[in-house]
């Protein structure tokens, strides 16, 4: 893929995040896709990172993010995303029952590109403030 292309294709993906469309998003991804992160640890393949992604929607809800920074390495077929997601807490998540917050992460995403999709994604975020935001952790008073 081209410099251009990945950028559109990654444009296109927050879109579909946004939109909170599990079936736009899948699609973005090989079918032997691996995703990491704080939250879900490591899915493997799209029926897996379906899964995750309807658990997530159905904890979070009314997404909205900002691309603060791109940075595409078209030898490598790779991309560094950092962004911004606001999210409202709208159903359970971790036993927890919703709590109406809003919640508000910065995150660093690495894509890496395989046939025109995403085949691996690392995803990087502050997962106990996340938690912390929500009220699951307390911060102790020093």
């Amino acid at each position: 893929m081209t410099s251009d292309e990945i950028r559109a294709f990654l444009n296109a993906h927050v879109q579909a995040w946004t939109s909170e469309n599990v079936d736009a998003l899948t699609r973005n991804y090989s079918d032997d896709c691996e995703i990491t992160s704080p939250m879900f640890h490591t899915v493997r393949g799209k029926a897996a990172l379906g899964a995750s992604l309807r658990d997530l929607f159905r904890g979070l809800r009314q997404w909205s993010v900002t691309i603060d920074d791109l940075i595409v390495d078209r030898d490598a077929d790779a991309a560094v995303m950092l962004l911004k997601f606001q999210a409202v807490h709208a159903g359970e998540m971790f036993g927890f029952p919703a709590t109406g917050r809003r919640v508000e992460v910065n995150a660093a995403h690495l894509y890496h590109f395989s046939d025109g999709v995403i085949s691996s994604e690392k995803r990087l975020y502050d997962f106990s403030g996340l938690l912390m935001q929500l009220g699951v952790l307390k911060a102790k008073a020093g």
